[in-house]
């Protein structure tokens, strides 16, 4: 069962100054699950994301992404390991397709991540990962369009792929 537990925080800690915004907290999360941290304004909710996610180190405690200890990795490399976070404005290209969306962040992820100016014939294994992603979030058939024309909860869809 310990298996398929994708993410877990151990006590985990943030104190800004004798601010304790989160006091010890330890979680797990399951694979294939939704979850929802709610609370009021103030519990500390948004402070929990941005440990989880590597945006802000924890006083104490630990943050484990798939079995590896993610608590001190910097944000820009525990978003190759497979964990990010989405905001309440997306974060799309508008101008570019769907498709491109995708293939330019699969290629961030890639060996050519700085080869912008390149023909797009070059990065074709980008592209084919790109297209497997759109099937995964159910994008596939608004490929060709234009990011900016998708409705707000395809370009949340668009954010994640």
């Amino acid at each position: 069962m310990a298996d398929d537990i994708i993410l877990e925080t151990v006590k985990l800690r943030r104190e800004f100054g004798a601010l304790i915004a989160v006091a010890n907290v330890s979680l797990q999360v399951r694979a294939n699950t939704l979850h929802s941290i709610i609370g009021p304004n103030g519990a500390g909710k948004t402070t929990l994301f941005n440990l989880v996610s590597g945006t802000i180190p924890p006083t104490s405690g630990r943050v484990i992404f798939k079995g590896r200890d993610i608590t001190h990795i910097p944000l820009y490399r525990t978003i190759h390991l497979g964990i990010g976070r989405s905001f309440q404005i997306t974060n799309i290209f508008p101008n570019l397709t769907v498709l491109e969306n995708v293939r330019l962040s699969c290629q961030a992820l890639g060996r050519d991540n700085f080869k912008f100016l390149s023909h797009h014939h070059r990065f074709r294994r980008y592209e084919e990962r790109a297209w497997e992603v759109l099937r995964q979030v159910g994008l596939a058939e608004r490929a060709l369009q234009l990011a900016r024309n998708l409705a707000h909860g395809d370009k949340r869809k668009l954010e994640l792929a």
